[in-house]
């Protein structure tokens, strides 16, 4: 008898949209080792924030992944008009193009214009699953940082945030990252920015050089300071991985797979997962698209829990005819 009440419930569907699982479903963590600078930049708006003196609630991260130099530039809004002035004179015009820039799905990343922005600078566009922080992890680490960073230094009021932002920036790019052993400033200049600390404890060695000479130092530095990041981002992420897979419980979906999607919008006594929908593709091991009754979308593998119930809408029987 309690087997039968326990396949009965594990196939209400009515228990299956309220009931929390038992335990988290979570995926393996997927790496990406970034090879050169600007192999992939990140983009994140933080805000709104308090308005400043100067008109300004919001701030653009931009983030470079292989060399961790980041950019924060205040807005006054977050329109997509905005974010692409900002990439393309501010950021693209001083370090080049990015081969791939990677954001969320906030409206602005996915306006026409920031996708004809990077049609014509051939920039490959790649986003991060729906309401999936941790898919953008790099840059929202920094967001925590840089929120740290302005809540000690500017007043109380955060007004003046614009006005320091710069130098809050330049103190984080001389500091060494966990991740990859050198400075930002190294990494994606070749050299460390003189500070005023640099100048009343000036370095040891100073010696002029021709310009030929300096470019031959330069690249040879260049060549070591390239080999070793990509040792210690490589030794960050498998250390990574191994914390994180720790706490592994995945289920495996194939196409044509039926499951619930947790609902990012529930309020009490509504349904805290949504469905059934149907896998109609397996994208990778961790993301899947799904087709609902009005459209399909790519969900990641933790926000989706299998559908036992036998009562199969029509609709997704015709849909599942088709795969």
């Amino acid at each position: 008898m309690n087997e039968d009440i326990k396949i009965h419930i594990k196939g209400c569907s009515v228990c299956n949209r309220n009931k929390a699982l038992g335990k988290r479903q979570k995926a393996a963590l997927q790496t990406y080792i970034a090879g050169n600078p600007m192999d992939r930049v990140a983009l994140d708006v933080i805000g709104s924030l308090p308005k400043t003196k100067r008109g300004n609630r919001f701030i653009l991260v931009i983030g470079d992944h292989f060399t961790r130099w980041m950019e924060a530039f205040p807005l006054p809004d977050h329109q997509a008009e905005q974010v692409a002035e900002k990439l393309v004179h501010e950021f693209i015009s001083r370090f080049g193009t990015p081969f791939e820039i990677h954001t969320d799905q906030g409206r602005n990343f996915e306006s026409v214009i920031f996708h004809e922005i990077c049609k014509l600078f051939e920039i490959k566009k790649k986003r991060s699953t729906s309401y999936r922080p941790c898919s953008n992890g790099a840059i929202e680490k920094f967001n925590a940082t840089l929120e740290k960073m302005i809540q000690n230094f500017v007043n109380k009021n955060v007004n003046d945030l614009d006005v320091f932002i710069g130098i809050l920036m330049s103190a984080y790019r001389s500091m060494i990252h966990p991740a990859t052993g050198f400075t930002p400033n190294m990494m994606m200049l070749g050299r460390e920015v003189i500070l005023p600390n640099h100048i009343i404890f000036p370095f040891p060695e100073h010696s002029m050089y021709t310009n030929n000479h300096y470019v031959e130092k330069l690249q040879s530095q260049l060549e070591v300071i390239y080999y070793l990041p990509h040792e210690n981002l490589r030794v960050s992420a498998l250390r990574q991985k191994k914390d994180y897979d720790t706490r592994v419980s995945q289920n495996q979906y194939s196409k044509g797979s039926l499951v619930y999607k947790f609902n990012q919008f529930c309020k009490k006594l509504t349904d805290k997962w949504l469905g059934p929908f149907v896998i109609t593709e397996v994208v990778s091991s961790v993301l899947y698209k799904i087709r609902g009754r009005v459209k399909s979308e790519i969900i990641h593998h933790d926000k989706l829990k299998p559908y036992f119930s036998e009562d199969v809408p029509a609709w997704i029987v015709n849909i599942m005819k088709n795969l």
